[in-house]
């Protein structure tokens, strides 16, 4: 589709002005979300505001489903396929976090407002501006907030929601996160493991050398800190989180670690799991104790080329506003229906830095055109046959 044609369309051209003059109420929008706590898997709070914002915006089928997304269904022609549109609710930051937004020049500050409050803000905003100019899509638009996007969520909102919707859409727009421009079309698989090991533990002076499940962690932390893996496909392995023992004059009964493995290619993440969990198996062996594996994530790994009709037009759209595009590999909800043959990508709003962290900051020029260009994605995808 000529996307210059396109802006140029009465009713679309309506809705694009629309939203550079409701920039500061989409804003305030991402203000008011972004204060509602929803730390990963507690995002009860954000996910009934969400609902009501959908309801308020005309959407049929509103509702906060098992999985505990915020749903919504705008309807189309008719003529065209169907887009799921997802922003996820949940943050990294904690309930009793300082959540409060602060006003710099040309920036808004506060923890989890560029990831993920600005593009839900956002959603919101396309969904006024296609009322406000009268746009009517040639497919259904279906909205959803999920849950589970962080950490160890494992993207629990989304395997939720798409095998519901995976035959009546064509494909699927992600909003996160915040780099103007890039097209995240290859997802990045992993596998998370909770490793636990016990052993007889006792006190340090009556009972050494008896058996320590946190020296048994640390031999096994330093033979998986020493593993080889390819640079092509990227693959990675990470130690996260480590815990274990009680006082510091106890042999440790109890440790558990947190690994997390990622490739871009299937056989080479399956090989470094065996090669890992070879480890984890072989000190509790050594170490005389016992070793527990819970499986805590799983991202299965997708792509589409970056020539396919999906890519090609959110780059045009891009493009008509003088950005240009680029790809890079990322773990995102985008990895659900990749793995499932969807079409998607994930994009962006806006500019920013700092994610996950508390000097977290977007800036707010470019946010227009953020917007814009999903509404005219929107547009675009559900006419094509």
């Amino acid at each position: 589709m000529e996307i210059s044609a396109l802006m140029h369309e009465p009713t679309v051209a309506k809705a694009l002005a629309w939203v550079d003059s409701h920039t500061e109420p989409i804003l305030e929008e991402a203000i008011r979300i972004c204060q509602i706590a929803a730390p990963t898997m507690d995002e009860g709070d954000r996910a009934a505001y969400v609902r009501d914002r959908f309801a308020a915006l005309g959407l049929t089928d509103v509702r906060i489903d098992a999985a505990g997304n915020a749903r919504g269904r705008r309807p189309g022609t008719g003529t065209g396929p169907s887009v799921a549109v997802i922003t996820h609710l949940d943050t990294v930051f904690p309930r009793g976090a300082d959540l409060s937004v602060k006003r710099q020049d040309g920036r808004l500050a506060a923890p989890g407002l560029g990831d993920n409050s600005i593009s839900i803000a956002a959603a919101l905003g396309a969904v006024q501006a296609l009322e406000a100019g009268g746009v009517r899509t040639g497919g259904d638009l279906y909205f959803a907030a999920t849950t589970g996007e962080e950490g160890l969520g494992d993207l629990k909102g989304m395997r939720a929601f798409m095998p519901e919707v995976r035959e009546r859409v064509g494909a699927v727009l992600i909003v996160d996160g915040f780099t103007l421009g890039r097209l995240v079309h290859e997802a990045v698989g992993s596998r998370r493991y909770k490793v636990t090991y016990t052993a007889r533990g006792g006190h340090s002076w009556a009972h050494f050398p008896s058996p320590s499940a946190i020296h048994i962690l640390g031999r096994a932390i330093a033979d998986i800190s020493r593993l080889e893996v390819p640079k092509e496909p990227k693959t990675t392995f990470n130690v996260g989180v480590i815990k274990g023992g009680t006082t510091v004059n106890t042999i440790a009964a109890e440790a558990d670690m947190l690994v997390d493995m990622r490739s871009l290619d299937r056989e080479c993440l399956m090989d470094l799991e065996r090669r890992v969990l070879a480890i984890v198996e072989s000190q509790a062996k050594e170490g005389d104790g016992q070793a527990t594996l819970e499986l805590v994530g799983d991202r299965p790994a997708g792509v589409i080329p970056p020539d396919h009709p999906l890519i090609r037009t959110c780059s045009a759209i891009y493009q008509a506003f003088g950005i240009t595009t680029h790809s890079k590999p990322a773990s995102t909800e985008a990895n659900i229906p990749l793995s499932m043959g969807i079409p998607a990508v994930c994009l962006s709003v806006t500019q920013g830095e700092n994610e996950h962290r508390l000097d977290e900051y977007i800036e707010t020029g470019p946010l227009p055109i953020g917007i814009k260009a999903v509404l005219l994605a929107l547009v675009a995808l559900t006419r094509q046959g």
